[in-house]
């Protein structure tokens, strides 16, 4: 077998092979080839990498997880965040944090936007924890606080047309796709006039009208759902693509990959977005997958695959866009994996204290809210004057809001008996 690699790879590999193989020198590692040195530069010149003579010659060497790692890079790409590590392994407090990586993609009309839809996920998030320690809250509350670059940013690549699937902490989804706002509070509270009239507690809600398809609380099943959506509309005739989220935890389940796997045979325009927020409910990412990066699977599928910094909403939009950009061309499904952290609980039960305290300083530093703050300010987009305005306006809008669906019945208890279906 023989790679063909850039030649930066192949010289990057010869190092790796002279440093582990006890090899001295290149002319050392040409001898125990049988080559000559001029072969060796050669390979290197023209990217060449005999691995099976390489394996045979120095079988000491961990060549799964050597050639493995390089050649997964290639073929996902991975744009991550200095000193990340998966948990439980301790991150580097003193890694530099990149600014935001500006898209070309983007007018600064855009990019206000995409600061208020992030601005509202994060005070809508605040308002309902606060609900929530005065016992008014109805069922669970799942903060995405730390996330909203994720739900923002990629629901932002889509056309209206477009369906999009969000999990339980994707509450910035919900406003990119222009949600009435008493209608989302009154589905969280259960009141009447709520979008499952007073049903049901989170988001276990559909709005054709908005193509939002609730999340399914065994979190892989919602998976299947959207793959077959993405084939009806192919029958269907229609340029749809798909986009749905799944969770460190929830690539774990079978449904996953008979989601993934279908989707990738049918080449059906499907994105998946991991959101790997590092813990699966007190899990950390080393007990729960063996691989490097979730989306290092996507090969394996014969899809694309990509991995990308979750707190930087411009670096996440872009990716997302070409991934839908893939799908509607026909190319098939794309594995989007969003390195982020959720700074809460699973819940606000939850009070996380598994989470050791560096992990929590190194994603505080790295708060995807702040960033895109700081981003705005120093492009001169708006000052800090108008973006504390702006705040407040949405506060103000959301304490309105609040006061007037708390002042909702309750559902009436017949209401429990319509539309349940065994």
């Amino acid at each position: 077998m023989e790679l063909q690699l850039s030649p930066a790879l192949v010289d990057r590999l010869l190092q790796v092979v002279q440093q582990g193989g006890g090899a001295n020198d290149e002319q050392t590692i040409a001898r125990r080839l049988g080559v000559s040195s001029r072969t060796l530069q050669r390979w290197r010149q023209m990217g060449r990498f005999p691995l099976k003579l390489f394996v045979e010659r120095f079988p000491e060497l961990p060549w799964i997880q050597l050639v493995g790692e390089e050649v997964l890079s290639l073929l996902v790409p991975r744009t991550l965040l200095p000193g990340w590590r998966p948990t439980p392994e301790m991150p580097d407090l003193d890694a530099p944090i990149p600014p935001i990586r500006a898209s070309h993609a983007l007018t600064d009309t855009e990019r206000r936007r995409l600061l208020e839809w992030m601005l509202w996920a994060r005070e809508f998030d605040l308002a309902f924890i606060r609900l929530y320690r005065q016992g008014r809250a109805v069922g669970g509350v799942f903060a995405q606080i730390g996330n909203e670059a994720v739900s923002v940013g990629t629901a932002f690549a889509l056309r209206p047309e477009d369906a999009i699937f969000p999990m339980h902490r994707d509450i910035g989804v919900h406003f990119v796709r222009g949600q009435e706002l008493q209608a989302l509070i009154a589905t969280h509270l259960g009141r009447q006039g709520s979008l499952t009239r007073g049903t049901d507690g989170t988001v276990h809600y559909a709005d054709p009208e908005r193509r939002i398809y609730g999340n399914i609380s065994h979190l892989g099943a919602m998976l299947p759902v959207a793959v077959g959506y993405a084939l009806a509309a192919r029958l269907k005739g229609e340029q749809t693509v798909v986009l749905t989220y799944i969770g460190d935890g929830g690539a774990q389940t079978g449904e996953f990959h008979e989601a993934v796997n279908f989707a990738a045979v049918q080449r059906l325009p499907v994105v998946f977005v991991i959101e790997n927020n590092q813990y699966a409910y007190s899990t950390p990412n080393r007990s729960e997958y063996a691989c490097t990066f979730l989306a290092d699977r996507a090969p394996g599928y014969g899809c694309f695959g990509e991995v990308v910094d979750g707190t930087d909403v411009e670096l996440v939009y872009d990716a997302c866009r070409r991934a839908v950009e893939r799908a509607r061309r026909g190319e098939g499904p794309t594995l989007l994996e969003t390195i982020t952290f959720r700074t809460r609980g699973h819940a606000e039960h939850d009070d996380a204290s598994y989470v050791p305290e560096p992990i929590r300083r190194y994603w505080s530093a790295r708060d995807p809210v702040e960033r895109y703050l700081t981003f705005i300010h120093e492009r001169g987009i708006l000052t800090s004057e108008q973006t504390a305005a702006l705040r407040e306006n949405i506060q103000l809008q959301l304490r309105t809001a609040l006061e007037e669906v708390l002042q909702r019945p309750f559902p009436a208890p017949e209401e429990a008996f319509r539309n349940v279906f065994l």
